[in-house]
């Protein structure tokens, strides 16, 4: 049986982090999204110390398989889910879900009463089995090239 376990981010993994965002999007996103789009999405060359930065200052877990990361997620203090993914080969397994629930867990318990997330057109329906709603579709450009997510919204008080 495999166990899986969560503890708080370090900059050791960032690495780990940044292959397991550039897999899943280049393998799960191209249902919803265009070859164009995934490129623009992806970090070939990404800014390692402001990834870190971003990490280092909202509440960040990663998910562990024994000691490989196998996922990562992080919320701001003000409850916007930012990051939440999963390695590829983990899909399925909960992974999403554990890492969800205790990010939204401890933005809950510090007193917000409303999170958002801007969820990709994939993870969209992951984030209404957790009680998100869909507020409005939003349509960004990025190098010219339109990349469309969701302004979603989970309320503590439902």
């Amino acid at each position: 049986m495999t166990v899986f376990s969560l503890r708080k981010y370090q900059k050791s993994d960032l690495e780990n982090i940044l292959a397991i965002f550039n897999g899943t999007v280049q393998a799960i996103n191209k249902k919803d999204y265009t070859q164009q789009q995934i490129e623009q999405w992806v970090q070939l060359d990404p800014d390692y110390e402001k990834w870190d930065a971003r990490l280092s200052s909202t509440y960040s877990i990663v998910a562990l398989n024994r000691m490989e990361v196998i996922g990562f997620g992080n919320i701001t203090d003000t409850g916007e889910l930012d990051l939440l993914y999963v390695d590829k080969k983990w899909i399925g397994y909960g992974i999403g879900k554990m890492l969800a629930q205790d990010l939204m867990a401890h933005a809950l318990k510090s007193g917000v009463k409303e999170l958002t997330v801007y969820s990709s057109i994939t993870a969209k329906p992951f984030f209404e089995s957790l009680g998100f709603e869909l507020v409005e579709q939003k349509v960004n450009y990025r190098n010219g090239v339109m990349l469309m997510n969701y302004l979603m919204v989970y309320r503590k008080d439902k």
